[in-house]
């Protein structure tokens, strides 16, 4: 029978062939656009298909014959809008971040004919191999990524290069939306009537359970049809085309354990989830895909890419604009409405900071002029994770091979399905509690997530001492690993972000204070014991799961005691899942702990909102990607409720 492989030459040569064709076609297309257009439009460079760019990210893809068709068939579906290279002098709103929100937030106010919007983004155009599930975690200390490291953690990570955690972000368009694991989760219904109760009126969630509807285009007639999902919206949600073999022990010994299956984004959260993903026919859906892409040909939207917003300006109490850094040289624009920053927990607790929104002894401390005094950067809540690891045996394929696997990457090209639609290795999530009487009240202290995850990635993105992790994962590194991580929902610790210096170029001090209360590890711990005990029910034979026989040093002692150990590696180690929030609080106009009111204006000031997840009074009990999302709509709107554009009358 003759294998695809017999066909490798024909293929690339067919590859090549059609790459130039549409590099011809492509170019002739945006020559006639510009010249029609008459404005100075940047063609993006990934119309030109020469795939240099796919090929710096740590993936085995280019590696394979079947490369450029790879590529090739990822443009079949426009990931990224046509950015600028000229701008006004002023726009009626300015946004800064072309993130979750910031993406959002552009689209829906330049759906106004009436208004003119600029949007300045730091981070570049994300590359194709971006839309690639599979590839998710190959972005982090990339030039997508801030690359962003806490403080030296007091309370965990001895086995961490000098106890710092790393804290992925995202920098391109669409943000983290365009790097993170594509989970499709709303959290807990509870998170938003306390945001209510907090003082955040109009932020329960019967306010905002609209806004999730309208974001949401459900592509999974099991979960579009329930009553609790969107269709028609700019974010595709589908679940992961691919069931591997790990995923079947596992659901199989969450069942014999009792534990139910349930649509976490539904009437209850509690239970196992077989997650749906921002994905598009198996590929990303992002922000920049769903919201910019369709948006990019309005005359009123001007997009910057590399544009790097190092100042907000003020007279008198008003922003009128912002100072950015473009092409190598220093731009102001004005903004004639608002400036909405939109840039992300740290990026944005940073920006007002050095703009003189801050506390008034840090500002005083740095000699930057005092706009308003108000708690920016307090407030940091983030989700850590502990985690377990088990070996496999060699009946499950490692999956970096999986990945490399010709039929496989043939298998994606063709419907998008196989190994490479597996979201970062993740087979299945749980919501669950430390107890029954959280399950009867739907309250989660914990999400699992059960991944596949390669010595080197688990390497690469926890940041181990050489010494922990030749000691932890050395002896694995050539075997299938399964891992289990506990995130803890609802952390009672508390941090900041702080400036060190004035220069919006030099990183602030992130500190989450992870562990600094003790039922944070208690939470944690409770979750790797449910892991432990799901990894080692009968089931899960058949994969052949044996937990670690290492341990970090300083653990070796406790690994006859459960609790204790798991303790010990926890305070060894833990991640981040990227879910920093709250660092420009939103609550009633009174709080003193509040940076912005339930409008997101921020108090004092005129002409300036925060839009992204830093307004979150408390951190949701899920994923952070769909709520900041729908924060964005939210706000979209009640911005729009006071611009009336009128109709140009017939003369």
């Amino acid at each position: 029978m003759k294998s695809l492989a017999d066909d490798y030459p024909l293929v690339i040569d067919a590859a090549w062939t059609i790459s130039f064709l549409i590099i011809q076609i492509k170019s002739l297309e945006m020559k006639n656009r510009q010249n029609h257009l008459n404005t100075n439009i940047h063609i993006t460079r990934k119309y030109q298909m020469d795939f240099v760019e796919e090929r710096l990210y740590p993936t085995p893809f280019p590696l394979s014959p079947l490369f450029s068709m790879l590529m090739l068939s990822l443009a079949t579906q426009r990931h990224t809008p046509i950015t600028r290279t000229s701008f006004e002098s002023e726009y009626d709103f300015v946004i800064v971040g072309a993130g979750a929100a910031g993406s959002v937030v552009a689209s829906r106010l330049s759906e106004m004919p009436c208004v003119s919007v600029l949007l300045l983004e730091a981070g570049k155009e994300p590359p194709k191999v971006t839309e690639i599930p599979a590839a998710a975690g190959s972005f982090m200390m990339s030039d997508l990524d801030w690359k962003y490291r806490t403080v030296p953690q007091r309370h965990t990570g001895s086995a961490l290069i000098d106890r710092r955690v790393i804290l992925p972000s995202g920098r391109t368009l669409g943000g983290g939306s365009t790097v993170n694991a594509l989970i499709m989760s709303r959290g807990n219904r509870k998170n938003y009537d306390e945001w209510a109760e907090l003082g955040a009126l109009g932020w329960s969630y019967d306010d905002v359970f609209q806004y999730f509807i309208k974001l949401e285009d459900n592509r999974d007639p099991v979960f579009a049809m329930n009553g609790w999902h969107g269709i028609g919206g700019p974010i595709t949600v589908e679940r992961q085309n691919y069931q591997p073999k790990v995923k079947a022990a596992i659901v199989d010994s969450a069942s014999e354990l009792g534990y139910k299956f349930v649509d976490a984004n539904g009437p209850t959260q509690h239970g196992f989830y077989d997650f749906q993903a921002t994905l598009r026919k198996g590929r990303r859906c992002s922000t920049a895909k769903g919201y910019l892409v369709p948006s990019e040909n309005r005359t009123n939207l001007h997009i910057l890419s590399k544009a790097m917003v190092t100042k907000i300006l003020f007279e008198n109490k008003q922003a009128v604009g912002v100072e950015f850094d473009f092409r190598g040289k220093s731009h102001q624009v004005a903004a004639r409405r608002e400036v909405i920053v939109s840039a992300g927990a740290i990026n944005t607790a940073q920006l007002l900071l050095i703009s003189g929104i801050g506390p008034m002894n840090e500002l005083e401390r740095l000699k930057i002029p005092l706009v308003a005094d108000l708690p920016v950067g307090r407030n940091l809540q983030e989700h850590p994770a502990g985690f377990v690891a088990f070996e496999l045996d060699e009946s499950v394929q490692l999956l970096p091979k999986r990945l490399f696997d010709a039929e496989n990457i043939a298998r994606y090209i063709r419907d998008g399905s196989g190994p490479l639609a597996y979201s970062s290795g993740i087979s299945l999530l749980a919501f669950l509690s430390n107890n029954s009487t959280g399950e009867a009240k739907d309250i989660t202290d914990h999400e699992l997530y059960f991944l596949e995850l390669p010595a080197l990635v688990a390497k690469l993105r926890v940041g181990f001492t050489p010494k922990a992790y030749q000691q932890v994962f050395g002896p694995y590194e050539k075997k299938p690993i399964l891992v289990c991580m506990s995130q803890i929902l609802h952390p009672k610790s508390r941090g900041f972000v702080r400036l060190r210096t004035i220069n919006p170029y030099d990183f602030p001090d992130i500190d989450p204070n992870y562990l600094d209360d003790p039922q944070d590890l208690k939470d944690i711990v409770e979750g790797l014991k449910t892991c432990v005990k799901i990894l080692q029910a009968p089931p899960m034979s058949k994969v052949g799961a044996r937990m670690f026989n290492t341990t970090f040093p300083g653990c070796e002692g406790f690994m006859d005691d459960l609790e204790v150990f798991l303790k010990c590696i926890t305070r060894a180690a833990v991640m981040s899942l990227s879910h920093p929030v709250g660092t420009a609080k939103m609550g009633h106009p009174g709080d003193p702990s509040a940076v912005v009111d339930p409008e997101l204006r921020v108090k004092t000031v005129e002409r300036l909102r925060v839009i992204d997840s830093s307004i979150m009074p408390t951190i949701v009990w899920g994923n952070t990607n769909i709520p900041t999302i729908m924060i964005a709509e939210k706000a979209s709107d009640m911005i729009k409720r006071t611009i009336h554009c009128h109709p140009v009358g017939r003369g």
